[in-house]
């Protein structure tokens, strides 16, 4: 099983697709767009692989350098070839809900619209990257180290999703960014054992050290946010002053990336 996993794998180029995506960001439209015509090494990836790549660049750019209408017209192009076919209103849906925030967030300041981007292309993070780190230590402990090498940068980097971030910074504040704590000031606070108050002071976040955790996505939710939840709080829990952490994580529904891809497409076929 793990050698016919890692075969289809390479033959797909999801390891390159994976080292793509960790700095997606920093890549040209010209690249891009080459490794849709090129892919790397003769791999086949599948037409959902070249349009979540898209998806997620698309996404990882800042408002401020978006992709003009030709260049937009090019990369559309390129998955109509590559057989996308109707998945091809999954990128159009991405991009009407992204020109909308930036809309909403027209009256106030462009650090706003920065969160706006940033909060759509979290969902993304990882989507290449799904094969956990524990699933790969297995199989070393298996012995298919022989295996693995044949596969590049197949671990992903250690780093919080966005969810986990704004988890950190409700659960263990000390050692959270400044970004997520900042936004997560503004979360209402609701404490039964606290005083009523009135006023503007009435339901703002106090920054607490929290042991427990219950996190529910209103709307999809994914294994990689999941296992990136019990990856953190495995790797805090219990050092130092700061106490063990549990966190139970739950959705609406649990997707994977080609049913994820499936409701976007459902949702830029609707008026």
């Amino acid at each position: 099983m793990a050698t016919a996993l890692l075969a289809a794998i390479k033959a797909r180029g999801l390891d390159e697709l994976f080292q793509l995506e960790e700095g997606i960001g920093k890549q040209s439209p010209a690249a891009i767009l080459e490794i849709l015509r090129h892919p790397p090494n003769d791999s086949t990836p599948l037409p959902s692989d070249k349009l979540r790549l898209v998806i997620i660049y698309y996404l990882s750019l800042p408002q401020s350098s978006p992709l003009t209408k030709d260049q937009i017209a090019e990369f559309e192009a390129e998955l109509k070839k590559a057989g996308v076919g109707d998945g091809i209103k999954a990128f159009e849906y991405v991009r009407k809900v992204r020109e909308i925030m930036q809309m909403s967030t027209m009256g106030g300041s462009m650090v706003g619209a920065e969160k706006a981007g940033s909060s759509l292309v979290g969902g993304w993070e990882g989507g290449f990257g799904a094969l956990s780190k524990g699933f790969t230590d297995r199989l070393k402990d298996g012995g298919f180290d022989n295996l693995l090498s044949g596969v590049k940068n197949f671990l992903p980097q250690s780093k919080n999703l966005p969810v986990t971030r704004l988890v950190e910074a409700l659960m263990d504040p000390s050692a959270a960014a400044t970004q997520a704590l900042q936004d997560t000031d503004d979360y209402l606070f609701l404490d039964p054992r606290q005083p009523r108050q009135s006023g503007p002071a009435a339901g703002k976040a106090k920054r607490m050290v929290h042991a427990e955790g219950i996190v529910f996505v209103v709307g999809g939710g994914s294994y990689v946010e999941y296992t990136n939840l019990v990856e953190w709080a495995s790797r805090v829990g219990g050092s130092g002053t700061s106490p063990a952490k549990k966190v139970t994580y739950g959705s609406t529904e649990i997707l994977d990336p080609e049913e994820f891809l499936g409701v976007l497409e459902a949702l830029g076929g609707t008026d």
